[in-house]
């Protein structure tokens, strides 16, 4: 593999996005578009926003130790989570329109006690989607430059000038354009490639030979059932505080029409499901290929290779597809964050928006010119983002559900769980023991204060 072709992708993703650059004149049209969205429109989209690039490793994670019906498992899980998620969003949604002079881009302010609540938690959400943009850029600049043997820091700046032009310079139209490109570009790959491998090498073939492998490296199926129940917790519990801190998808809830939101979000998630089984068949077809231990994407991406380099190609184009995307929505959410402190400007025009496009290139050069891309930055932000969406659980259920304003006080739980991740982290105690003690932590204080609420409100 060289770097040729990445060059030829590369400038189609950055040209199709001029159409796009620097025509918003509103922070409304910025966050959200003009219009509302329809079922053609919002489902790529939304499924956009669904999917994230870093558990494309815990997938692959899951696979290589023979824990398949783990992963089905968290699929599964994820489904009814996600549509509970839609019920809640679309009560919340309605309650808060309903009310005179309320929009789409004043919830979080209407549902915050005081300027320093709202800031609060405008602060988190854009630390779980920085955490999170760090890391897609990370696994995609380690696996493009291991696998193309190109300069980690090239990859590292191109990757950040392409998901500035479409997040920041682009906005809400640049990233539906993307979203509709790359998602039916990922799909039609992927399925193309198990079509390909599971008829021409047989269903029931791989089939025996996966089983063989299992009972070679794992004979017993709940070997290790503890832990594993332990990552299945944990990696649905991160998913869901996701969702709930998301604020570009947030925002793209409040752009859909109303009877659309539930066909929509039911749409999108069975994409979701389907692409991630879909992968996961593909994990377990690559294991069949090798009989070494696939332990890592870089490892399964080299077998696959010996077996035909397209396949490897193909998939690999895939992956970075639902990195970037990943990537691009999370610098939308923290674009957002910013704007919708100015969202009271009254003189929103094109040199508003051009401090604002400056402002943000020189953050990602400064960016650029201080992190360096390693498997530790990968990790730390994939140990940060997920304790941050653990302890955010319990509070910004409350934000979702309860319609009281939240204060300051109210968003205590996140900074102590918050902080006790952080402090576990430093022990020799497990990951997986550290984020469920944050979450146990940020539940409790959450659940005390409600206590006392109730109490005062009786006196």
């Amino acid at each position: 593999m060289n770097e040729n072709g990445l060059i030829i992708p590369y400038l189609l993703l950055l040209i199709s996005a001029l159409p796009f650059l620097s025509r918003e004149v509103s922070i409304s049209a910025y966050i959200q578009g003009n219009k509302k969205l329809g079922l053609h429109e919002g489902t790529p989209l939304l499924l956009s926003h669904l999917l994230k690039g870093s558990m494309i490793f815990f997938l692959f994670q899951f696979i290589s130790n023979s824990s398949l019906i783990w992963g089905i498992l968290f699929t599964l899980f994820i489904f009814p989570f996600t549509i509970l998620y839609e019920k809640w969003i679309r009560t919340a949604i309605r309650r808060h329109l309903n009310n005179p002079n309320h929009t789409p881009l004043t919830f979080f302010r209407e549902r915050s006690a005081g300027c320093y609540s709202f800031h609060f938690i405008l602060l988190i959400m854009a630390l779980i989607s920085l955490f999170a943009f760090l890391s897609e850029i990370t696994w995609m600049t380690l696996l493009t430059a291991n696998l193309f043997q190109v300069s980690e820091r090239w990859v590292f700046l191109s990757l950040l000038f392409l998901v500035y032009v479409y997040a920041v310079a682009g906005g809400f139209s640049a990233i539906r354009k993307v979203s509709r490109l790359l998602n039916v570009f990922t799909f039609f790959i992927v399925v193309c490639l198990l079509l390909y491998a599971y008829l021409t090498n047989g269903i029931f073939s791989i089939y025996h030979r996966w089983t063989m492998q299992q009972a070679r490296f794992d004979p017993d199926l709940f070997s290790g059932f503890g832990t594993q129940s332990l990552w299945l917790f944990v990696m649905i519990s991160v998913y869901f505080g996701y969702l709930l801190t998301n604020l570009s998808l947030w925002h793209i809830s409040f752009s859909m029409k109303e009877n659309r939101i539930r066909t929509i979000y039911r749409c999108a998630v069975f994409c979701f499901a389907s692409l991630i089984v879909t992968l996961m068949m593909i994990a377990v077809f690559a294991r069949t290929t090798d009989h070494g231990h696939l332990s890592t994407l870089i490892s399964v991406l080299n077998a696959l290779s010996h077996f035909a380099p397209f396949f490897a190609y193909f998939l690999i184009a895939s992956l970075l597809s639902i990195g970037l995307i990943s990537a691009i929505v999370s610098l939308k959410s923290i674009m957002d964050a910013f704007l919708l402190i100015h969202q009271d400007r009254q003189n929103e025009n094109h040199r508003f928006f051009k401090k604002v496009y400056a402002g943000s290139l020189l953050l990602l050069i400064v960016l650029f010119a201080v992190v360096r891309p390693s498997m530790g930055l990968l990790f730390t932000s994939i140990k940060l983002f997920s304790l941050l969406c653990i302890a955010s659980i319990p509070s910004f259920s409350q934000v979702m559900l309860s319609r009281k304003k939240i204060s300051g006080f109210g968003l205590l739980p996140v900074l102590s769980g918050f902080l006790t991740g952080l402090y576990l982290f430093s022990t020799p105690w497990p990951i997986l023991i550290d984020l469920c003690w944050s979450l146990m932590i940020s539940a409790s204080l959450q659940f005390f204060i409600w206590i006392c609420q109730v109490s005062l409100q009786r006196e």
